[in-house]
This record gives structure tokens, sequence and C-alpha cells, in this order.
């Protein structure tokens, strides 16, 4: 059964409480909202989705701007996920050291995990080079999560049709789906806002080709083709190619590429 947020005038109000309830000193970010052990499981639940980074009490630096500028960016997009931070003393009074113990927290902070509402255990965010970047947690939130994170190089229109290409089997619909997003692109009359569809559509195209009458399926096909790209940036490359496959790369997200995290996506409704 999929979880379903209560009303989000509640969860906004209990987010309000905690304000209230948190000393001044914790809040340390615009954006974010500060739990302990007496907020964290009564604003969590909430929420369909809770990203929390467990840190020391005044975090600070590259790691924490880029949770803390990632939830800046979204905190307006969408009432359904909750940027948290829990600061952990190990000195004096040890606030919040008990949800430290909970969760099994190194202290090799920071420790960043996605809560879901229904209850159901956390998945850790552990990318594999260990940068926290806006970036990184966009491809995380990206894959585990049933909400729209747009990535650098995607377009939310598009990522939706790249959901309905990988989710059917039929070359008639695969064709059509190719036909609407050449339709789009030529309807698109800005060059910057014409520029993800060469993307989009090349991925569509391999997929057709390398299908071999269903012999494959799509994630197959976007799996291998990942690999390959990933292969290549491991390599010596110009800047601006670089760039260019790290695009692409994250339109492959849209496909289903690299989805074999700890928990598989919910399906989007369409």
């Amino acid at each position: 059964m999929r979880y379903r947020p209560t009303v989000s005038v509640v969860a906004l109000a209990l987010v309000a409480a905690s304000a209230l309830i948190a000393p001044a000193a914790a809040w340390t970010a615009r954006g974010c909202v500060d739990l302990d052990s007496s907020t964290f499981d009564l604003v969590t639940r909430k929420f369909r989705y809770s990203l929390v980074k467990f840190d020391t009490a005044f975090p600070y630096g590259d790691k924490h701007e880029a949770f803390t500028g990632l939830a800046l960016e979204t905190v307006g997009t969408t009432d359904e996920l909750l940027f948290a931070l829990v600061g952990i003393k190990d000195y004096g009074e040890q606030d919040n050291a008990d949800l430290g113990r909970r969760f099994a927290i190194p202290k090799e902070y920071p420790v960043i995990k996605l809560f879901h509402g229904d209850g159901t255990p956390p998945i850790d965010f552990a990318p594999a080079d260990g940068e926290v970047t806006g970036d990184s947690l966009r491809k995380f939130l990206k894959r585990h999560t049933a909400l729209y994170i747009g990535l650098p190089g995607c377009t939310e229109r598009l990522d939706r049709l790249a959901e309905s290409f990988v989710g059917t089997v039929e070359p008639a619909e695969w064709r059509a789906l190719i036909e609407q997003v050449e339709r789009a692109e030529r309807a698109e009359r800005d060059a910057a806002s014409r520029a993800p569809y060469p993307m989009y559509l090349s991925l569509m195209r391999k997929i057709v080709k390398e299908a071999d009458g269903g012999r494959r399926s799509a994630g197959e096909v976007v799996a291998e083709e990942m690999k390959r790209v990933e292969k290549l940036l491991a390599g010596k490359l110009s800047d601006a190619k670089r760039a260019e496959l790290k695009l692409r790369l994250n339109v492959m997200l849209s496909f289903g590429g690299a989805s074999s995290g700890t928990r598989k996506p919910e399906r989007a409704e369409l």
C-alpha cells in the first residue's frame, strides 16, 4: 500500500512547532529544520520523505553547504520532502547522542539518511566517491524517491516521457513516444530549452535499436550504456566532453539507470 502523507498543513505546523521548541542557537540553515529526540519521530512521520543530516552541533564546510543549498532550492517545489539537521554533541549534556546511538551514527560526520514516513528502514546516502555535493544528493533522491527531483540537463516533461518509454515493451508505443519528443523539440523556440532533447532522443533510439526484438529490456540497454559512459569518464577527457557525458548520465537516471540501490523507487504516477 502506497504511503500517503497526512495533510501538509499539519506537517508544516509541526515544523513550526519544532522551531519554537528547539534552542535558537541550533538553527543553522534556512530551508532545513533542526530536530532532536523529542521532535524527530513527531515531525518525520508527517512527511513522505525526510532527508536527515546527522552532524556536529555546529556544522560548516562544503558538505554542509551542499546539503543546505539543495534544501533551499527544493523547499518550494514539494511538501512531501523535509530537509532536517540533527546536531550531535559528544560533550556537556551530549545533546542528541541518543539519536546517534539509535541510528548507529558513526562519528565520521556528516551522516545522511533518507527516512520514509511509513516507518520503513532509512536508506544511507553512501556515494561511491564519498563526495557530498548538491548533484550527488539530487541523484540519491531521484533513485530512492518517487518525487520529481530535477538533475542538470533534465526537464520534468522529458523525464516523465522517459518513464513512460521504459515502462513499455511495445515497439509501436516506443515509436509514438519518440515522435512525441521530436514534435516537442521542433516546437521549442529557445535554444536552451531545446538542448536536452537530443540526449533523450539518442537514448530512446539506442534502446529501440538494441532491444533486439524484445530479447533485451530497455533497462538492460540503459545499464550497459551507463557503464560505458562511466568508463569513459574515468579516463582523460576535455572539460567540455566530461561535462557532456555527465549530463548524459543524468538523463540515463530518468530512464531508470543505476537504480539497483537498496530500495527500489516507487513507480511515479503519470
